[in-house]
């Protein structure tokens, strides 16, 4: 019986049991979050959203209940939290689940109101996932295989690679292919290479072979969803519009190594892979947040009961086979070396999938789109992006300043902890003259900067 307790302890309780509960998501824009949503709502759930587009996919589906129309995180950090704020109090709200990077936001913010109804990993263990040199670091650390990574903090730092292999250059803090370099062995590095003290980039060894795209939902160190795709129909050789479910036993053992090394932590979690020819599978990036993967879920509930009931099992595993499309991406699909064959594979997909938006149960989000072109058309003129940048740049999180000063303490203190405790569990207690001495290996040290630049190899 509830009766006596603080709104705190009930909300608790409720979160703890599987029920119907009253969720809120993060954004109202991407088609995740409108097929989401609607699985949610599949379930029983009531499903609210926040946005700071006015107009956007979710706010003409009936599977939400209401849009709040709030401050952007990237803009105004603090207004887009009270808009979240007011939301989970006028609606009750038991379940705040994010969809993109304004988890960044919501979990620094340091709100009760928010922390402890955030399905988000605790912000330290959010940026060591989300940091690209971090990540590779603690990939290492567990024994799993991952590019060779070298940390620039500064042009020099590159020119001081070995630039006769082919490698990629990425922001630390990046997603997709923004900012991303592609050298070639021998070629000139580019003068418009933005690394700095403030943006530091990572080198990795360029590997080629098939990608595959994961994701997960995990809880206490164990996996609770799970689905893999390959990517093939992409609009930039990145940026998935066609997702198939297929089963793969080493991607689906790795990721339940990093669930297993996760817990304390309840989240969704993303992993992007290579599998070489040579036969190594590599982790090259981790979002910890909702992608595309949620899609191979669409018209059923295995994926909502994983991600509101605490003791969902066994796993939800996407089906075999399962399989969507972004109808639009697909018509604009990258079409670079394209022949006979793979052309009539395309058109295969396109003719026989299901878009992700379009349901005969919700018609007006589709009957809309031409409504919500023209307005984010009209944003993209405004702040003079082209449409994909305008459609993420309000919600991204890219730390300056004392913000990011602040992160990179977070991080040292992190790493420092983890050397004290690699220290005491791989030391070796040696007796010497009757006095006892500890040795252990230190992990990715550095020496100086220009010279050599950190490595994770």
């Amino acid at each position: 019986m509830a009766f006596g307790l603080s709104h705190h302890e009930r909300n608790k309780r409720k979160n703890e049991s599987g029920g119907p509960k009253r969720i809120l998501l993060t954004n109202g824009r991407f088609p995740v979050t409108i097929d989401l949503a609607r699985q949610l709502r599949r379930l029983g759930n009531t499903v609210y959203c926040v946005d700071p587009m006015e107009y956007h996919v979710c706010k003409f589906s009936n599977a939400v209940k209401k849009s709040y129309y709030v401050d952007a995180p990237h803009v105004n950090p603090q207004g887009y939290i009270d808009g979240v704020k007011k939301a989970v109090r006028e609606q009750n709200i038991d379940m705040i689940i994010p969809l993109h990077e304004e988890i960044f936001y919501l979990a620094k913010s340091g709100e009760p109101e928010i922390i402890d109804r955030l399905f988000a990993p605790d912000f330290k263990v959010l940026l060591r996932l989300h940091n690209k040199w971090e990540f590779s670091k603690w990939l290492g650390k567990m024994g799993l295989d991952r590019p060779a990574t070298w940390l620039c903090k500064s042009r020099e730092d590159i020119l001081a690679l070995d630039l006769t292999k082919e490698l990629a250059l990425k922001p630390v803090f990046g997603r997709a292919k923004s900012g991303v370099y592609h050298h070639k062995p021998n070629e000139p590095i580019p003068e418009d290479i933005p690394v700095n003290d403030e943006i530091h980039y990572v080198a990795q060894e360029w590997l080629t072979g098939s990608s595959f795209c994961s994701y997960m939902v995990v809880r206490g160190g164990r996996i609770q969803a799970f689905a893999v795709y390959p990517v093939i129909e992409t609009l930039d050789g990145s940026s998935c519009v066609y997702f198939e479910a297929i089963e793969h036993a080493g991607i689906k053992s790795y990721c339940e190594k990093v669930a297993k090394n996760l817990p304390t932590t309840g989240a969704q979690i993303a992993l992007d892979f290579i599998e070489t020819t040579e036969g190594r599978l590599v982790a090259i990036e981790c979002n910890p947040r909702a992608t595309s993967g949620i899609h191979l879920y669409s018209g059923t509930t295995h994926l909502a009961r994983a991600l509101v009931d605490p003791n969902h099992d066994p796993p939800s595993l996407a089906k075999i086979g399962a399989h969507r499309q972004v109808a639009p991406g697909m018509l604009m699909w990258e079409k670079k070396d394209v022949n006979v064959r793979r052309y009539l594979e395309h058109q295969k997909r396109l003719m026989g999938s299901r878009d992700v938006v379009f349901t005969t149960k919700d018609l007006l989000p589709v009957v809309m789109q031409p409504f919500l072109l023209t307005s984010y058309y009209k944003i993209c003129s405004e702040r003079k992006m082209k449409l994909p940048e305008m459609f993420q740049w309000d919600l991204t999180w890219e730390p300056q300043g004392e913000e990011l000063a602040w992160a990179r303490r977070l991080i040292e203190e992190e790493d420092s902890k983890d050397e004290q405790e690699g220290a005491k569990q791989e030391g070796q207690v040696k007796e010497v003259d009757g006095t006892t001495a500890r040795t252990y290996q230190d992990v990715d040290q550095a020496g100086p900067s220009v010279s050599r630049p950190e490595a994770s190899v």
